[in-house]
């Protein structure tokens, strides 16, 4: 396998086996510049992390790129959601972990966990920091953000959710930008963004978690939940459902209906026992997107009624 270096503001570098048909790329240019500007970590009130409150050796790396540490605790990268074998590339994550494993393992890193204890599958929650390997034993070198690098790679895509919302911003910038150069697994088909019309896309990946792009069309009032509809026809058309708690509900739907019209972006698990939807848990999982040209998809005609 060929090897790639990718070049950090033009000094720093490291070496990663290269991804089939991943180009070469300034890989953590994009963080860097974000890492040296004033301000950089105020996201969200400044409530994103810059830095871990604990410390340890990574001595392992694993197909979900998760990290095991010589103390035997287990990291889950926060708002980092791994890369799957897909028809095209039965070794998509296995190639995503060789790339991290040769990064950490053996590295002290600096991680900030975001819950006391483990998840149900006995993990810990975190955001993970750790500097270029080159640069691990030179004093006051900064550590930079795994997940923001992973996205920013290509070797990930962003995971919403509670975790992720703090870095919500440079999290999705990491991985706009992977996107649109096609690093990583967004050189794989498998992995293209569906949009709301394209039915055969959906046929194909039920039960995966997708990145869906459309018009929101309508949204109603179904207590308890909110549904965001793109195309008129209910039950064949992409929707989205939200589940609200009462307390929380008027301001959540508030929010949402002023995004009737918007092109937005939404990811989650794609079910289509009832039309393709998804269902999410926050309005914030929601990204509005600047373009407004609706993606292109010719949505086959429905069933003619018996």
């Amino acid at each position: 396998m060929s090897r790639g270096s990718f070049a950090l503001g033009g000094a720093l570098a490291i070496c990663f086996a290269v991804l089939p048909r991943l180009r070469r790329a300034k890989f953590f240019y994009a963080a860097m510049t974000a890492l040296a500007a004033p301000g950089f970590a105020q996201t969200a009130a400044g409530l994103c992390p810059v830095d871990g409150s604990r410390r340890g050796t990574v001595v392992s790396v694993n197909e979900r790129l998760e990290l095991t540490l010589a103390d035997g605790l287990r990291l889950k990268i926060a708002a980092v959601d791994p890369p799957r074998p897909t028809p095209g590339n039965s070794e998509l994550d296995i190639l995503a972990r060789d790339r991290l494993a040769q990064w950490l393992v053996g590295q002290d890193i600096a991680f900030r966990p975001l819950e006391l204890g483990v998840d149900r599958w006995g993990r810990t929650p975190a955001f993970v920091f750790a500097p270029l390997r080159e640069a691990a034993k030179v004093p006051e070198q900064p550590s930079l953000p795994v997940g923001e690098a992973l996205l920013d790679a290509g070797l990930a895509r962003y995971e919403s959710g509670p975790a992720a919302r703090a870095c919500k911003a440079p999290l999705l910038a990491a991985e706009a930008a992977a996107r649109a150069a096609g690093l990583g697994l967004w050189a794989d088909p498998y992995y293209a963004v569906i949009a709301a019309a394209d039915r055969p896309s959906f046929a194909e990946k039920v039960g995966t978690a997708v990145i869906v792009e459309g018009r929101i069309t309508a949204i109603a009032d179904r207590r308890p939940r909110i549904m965001l509809y793109f195309g008129p026809r209910q039950g064949w058309d992409f929707s989205v459902t939200i589940f609200q708690r009462q307390n929380a509900f008027d301001g959540a739907y508030a929010t949402l209906a002023a995004l009737s019209g918007r092109m937005v972006r939404v990811r989650g698990l794609l079910d289509t026992r009832f039309g393709p939807q998804i269902e999410i848990s926050d309005p914030d999982e929601i990204e509005v997107i600047e373009h407004q040209r609706d993606a292109e998809a010719a949505p086959p005609s429905p069933p003619a009624p018996r």
